[in-house]
């Protein structure tokens, strides 16, 4: 999500309006979004005409994880001024958050035709076109991205992201070097790095990323996941059982790794635990696949094809599981 004290948006706030607003940015770059939130919502109450305070105060609430909020507090921003391209791009970043991708794509398409040069438009369309299952798309998207901002992080991730999903994944592990290259504590691009390396069977380098990885994040679910299904590729089961639970303490949402969990432990002749971890993961997968029907039948209910599809193949991905 972004919000800028620069962008272009319709209304000029009053003296106190902007202080208010200028508040509301500060706190929220510390971190301290329920403070920025009440002073965005002040600042409404001075200019309830200026966008950009409607766009903060969603930006905000987004950060509290409000995102239907956020989407209403940008509909109301461009209620004001159509115009404003942080409106429509904090509005993407939300409906994605919903799994409402095509909605993201207009979103992005029309902040795209206000400014076609907006690298957070492209980057921001690319993912939900990645979503929808269209990598290809998505590489060409991010590049576009990357031709305005050479030094984005995110787009070389995501295009990352898009070249392994196309099983491109020599060329994958080089956008998230360039990644690693601008900022080399990007956890995102040492974990997503690690699966192209997973996939390639490069397990020796896939542990030494993920240790980088976890000396940034002692706690991170992700990369313990992969170290613990790294270390079972390798017959190293007695010690990716101990990061297998360490991540499961911290998120016990991951069926993939209740699955290499109940592996391991079968191999250690643990059988308990492995019947005990399998039916974590059954739990977990009968879970997913019936709220991903259900949300599938809605969205073709209400004519969104692709992102019923979508659910539908997130669906059948749980099944061959």
């Amino acid at each position: 999500m972004t919000v800028s004290a620069d962008a272009r948006c319709a209304g000029q706030p009053s003296s106190r309006g902007r202080e208010l607003y200028l508040e509301g940015m500060a706190l929220g770059r510390e971190g301290r979004h329920e403070e920025a939130l009440a002073s965005f919502s002040e600042a409404i109450g001075v200019d309830p005409g200026y966008a950009l305070v409607w766009v903060g105060r969603g930006f905000a609430l987004g950060k509290l994880g409000r995102y239907e909020e956020e989407i209403a507090c940008c509909d109301r921003a461009l209620g004001i001024d159509e115009d404003c391209i942080d409106a429509w791009n904090n509005k993407a970043f939300a409906l994605g958050m919903l799994d409402r991708f095509i909605e993201k794509v207009y979103c992005c398409e029309r902040a795209l035709r206000i400014d076609p040069e907006n690298a957070t438009a492209w980057n921001n369309k690319g993912v939900a076109l990645g979503m929808l299952g269209k990598f290809e798309a998505e590489v060409r998207c991010c590049d576009r991205a990357l031709e305005l901002r050479p030094r984005y992080l995110s787009a070389w991730v995501n295009k990352g992201y898009a070249l392994g999903r196309l099983r491109h994944f020599d060329e994958a592990i080089a956008c998230y070097d360039r990644a690693l290259k601008i900022y080399p504590f990007y956890l995102s691009a040492l974990v997503k790095k690690a699966d192209a390396l997973i996939a390639l069977k490069q397990y020796r380098d896939t542990l030494e990323i993920l240790d980088r990885a976890l000396t940034i994040d002692p706690d991170n679910a992700k990369a313990l996941y992969r170290k613990g299904l790294t270390l079972s590729k390798i017959g190293k089961h007695e010690e990716a059982v101990g990061d297998l639970k360490k991540a499961l303490e911290i998120d016990p949402s991951i069926a993939d790794a209740w699955v290499v969990l109940s592996n391991s432990c079968f191999m250690l002749g643990k059988l308990d635990e492995s019947a005990h971890a399998f039916d974590m993961a059954y739990y977990i997968d009968v879970k997913d696949v019936r709220t991903g029907v259900v949300k599938g039948l809605s969205l073709l209910k209400s004519g969104k094809f692709d992102d019923a599809l979508r659910c539908f193949s997130d669906v059948f991905g749980v099944l061959l599981r």
